[in-house]
């Protein structure tokens, strides 16, 4: 039993290790190029020695900080993870391909490795884009009512079920609209309310 709200302690503890874990995460990302760097500038014969160092320093910063990021953020959005994923990723072939190539002085894992720093730039932006304008209709947007017309569990969270309902309202031009949120939770049914912003 506690004295203090363990939910609002966890988002303040959250709001302080957030910009922090921001940082750290994005450094240990972008180390990939420099730990290629390093095992190209030691002599041949410790390349093996200071690949295997690399390797491991890479993952295991990329691992730590990624779930500092993901535990101090109050939102667990799919497209930031995905995008996480992606980066680390993209520096893990970078590194496993550092050889050069003896025509381009490049490492042979170039190419693979920046299409899939592409493509976790994609989904950064596409999370960002989704990000403000989620804070935008959270401002702005126009308060409604939207009703339950389905509701289902898809499977439990720390044993607690997790719900997808779909929900539907109408739109100030008269038109219905439904979309899918997922709770966690117990009694969600059909015909229950929740008041909602839309953009």
């Amino acid at each position: 039993m506690s004295l203090t709200d363990p939910d609002a302690r966890n988002r303040k503890v959250g709001s302080v290790l957030q910009p922090f874990a921001w940082v750290l995460a994005i450094l240990a990302l972008a180390t990939s190029p420099f730990l290629v760097g390093i095992i190209e500038s030691v002599p041949a014969s410790q390349q093996i020695v200071a690949w295997v160092i690399c390797m491991f320093s890479y993952i295991i910063g990329c691992i730590a900080f990624g779930l500092l990021l993901y535990y101090s953020s109050s939102h667990k959005n799919r497209l930031g993870i995905t995008s996480y994923i992606f980066a680390y990723i993209a520096g893990l072939i970078l590194i496993l391909g550092s050889a050069k190539d003896k025509n381009t002085g490049l490492p042979d894992a170039f190419i693979p490795a920046l299409v899939t720093y592409g493509i976790a730039a994609v989904l950064l932006v596409i999370y960002i884009l989704h990000a403000v304008a989620a804070r935008q209709t959270l401002r702005d947007g126009v308060t409604t009512t939207a009703t339950v017309t389905a509701a289902g569990i898809n499977g439990f969270v720390n044993y607690v079920q997790h719900w997808k309902l779909t929900l539907k309202f109408t739109d100030q031009q008269g038109k219905e609209r439904w979309f899918h949120l997922g709770r966690t939770g117990m009694g969600y049914q059909v015909g229950q309310q929740f008041t909602i912003k839309y953009n």
